[in-house]
């Protein structure tokens, strides 16, 4: 473990661990004067607000394990593993990646501006808790695992209550179930300007449809910005093994406002939030019926 001390007053000292265990243990020593740290682009952006510095910064970015991307089988299935610590730039460098999971790599380029891809992780995206990528996992059924101090446990994400302040998130597995092509998932922001400011709504799904136009496999989710992302199960029972009509479209609509709980912010109302991911999301499985 290497320590950088502060070389300007009132600047942070580094820690740089090389292993899971090590950086876990140092945060407990270190205890809320601490604070672990990845590619930083987040905490970046709260220091400029004015948030002070903590006195203790731990880089997570010699530890190797938490790196990469692979092919494996985890708890009986394929899939891919992802490290937490890979940035959203080099996602795009795994051709398997790409190839099983467009969804993530449509997601993955709408997520800021390339600067900010090059250092931003997709582990930091996620232990944030308002990630834009968070939406797109969900509709995956992505898996996280995480270091509690004496072992890895993973949980499924949409389902998982992990905070960053106890648990230091390793890996992301994203089970390759199904072919998802083009014409079955999606993923859009609503935001300022598209991709380089947070998002006002960012909604993603999967919509498999069979020849009858019934939906054989869905996955909903939505969030961004202020609004922390959700899985919608309800509206995933409404379409589950239906027949896409305009009634059912409709009514959709009414089941998205009412389950997608959206927060009002400086800029927008929960109302607007609402109706933006209602009309997005049902846009999209309109679409997808041709």
């Amino acid at each position: 473990m290497i320590r950088q001390g502060a070389t300007m007053l009132n600047s942070p000292a580094v820690w740089f661990p090389d292993n899971v265990a090590s950086a876990w243990q140092l945060k407990q020593q270190l205890g809320s004067e601490a604070c672990m740290i990845a590619g930083g682009t987040l905490l970046q952006t709260h220091w400029q607000k004015g948030v002070e510095y903590p006195r203790h910064l731990i880089s997570l970015e010699q530890i190797k394990e938490m790196q990469g991307c692979e092919n494996v089988i985890f708890n009986g299935e394929a899939g891919i593993r992802i490290g937490a610590l890979t940035t959203l730039a080099a996602c795009k460098e795994y051709p398997s990646l790409i190839k099983k999971i467009p969804l993530l790599e449509e997601a993955v380029k709408n997520v800021a501006a390339p600067a900010i891809r090059n250092r931003a992780t997709i582990g930091g995206n996620i232990a944030g808790g308002f990630g834009d990528l968070i939406p797109a996992l969900f509709a995956l059924d992505a898996s996280i695992s995480f270091y509690n101090g004496s072992d890895v446990q993973s949980e499924t994400l949409s389902r998982c209550r992990y905070s960053s302040n106890d648990l230091i998130l390793t890996t992301i597995f994203v089970p390759d179930r199904l072919e998802l092509d083009r014409k079955s998932f999606f993923y859009k922001k609503h935001g300022f300007r598209e991709a380089f400011t947070p998002s006002i709504v960012t909604i993603s799904g999967c919509c498999q449809l069979n020849e009858q136009k019934e939906a054989v496999y869905v996955r909903l989710a939505a969030g961004g910005g202020t609004t922390q992302p959700q899985r919608l199960y309800e509206c995933e029972e409404l379409l589950q093994g239906s027949t896409l009509t305009n009634e059912l479209l409709t009514n959709l609509f009414q089941a998205i406002k009412a389950e997608f709980h959206a927060a009002t912010d400086a800029f927008t109302t929960e109302d607007y939030k609402k109706t933006v991911a209602a009309n997005m999301i049902v846009s999209k499985i309109a679409s997808l019926a041709g």
